[in-house]
C-alpha cells in the first residue's frame, strides 16, 4: 500500500472544467448570498446566510413594493 502512495503523491491531479456558459447563478432576494450554480426550472430552499426560504416562481419585488 505504501507504494501506491508514492506514485498518488507524485501525479498531478487531472482537472476538466466543464463550460459553464449555460448555468446560472442564483441569489438570495432578501441578502443577495449565493445560494447555487445551475440549469433548473423551479427550486424551493432555505438560504444558508439569513435562513429564509427561497422560492423560485415567486416575485419577491412585487412583494417588497406591496408591503411598502
Amino acid at each position: 500500500m505504501a507504494a501506491d502512495d508514492d506514485k498518488t503523491v507524485n501525479e498531478q491531479p487531472v482537472i476538466n472544467f466543464k463550460n459553464t456558459d449555460d448555468l446560472t447563478d442564483y441569489y438570495c432576494p432578501f441578502c443577495n448570498q449565493k445560494l447555487f450554480r445551475g440549469k433548473v426550472t423551479t427550486f424551493n430552499m432555505v438560504c444558508s446566510n439569513c435562513n429564509k426560504l427561497v422560492r423560485s416562481q415567486q416575485d419577491y419585488h412585487t412583494d417588497n413594493e406591496e408591503q411598502s
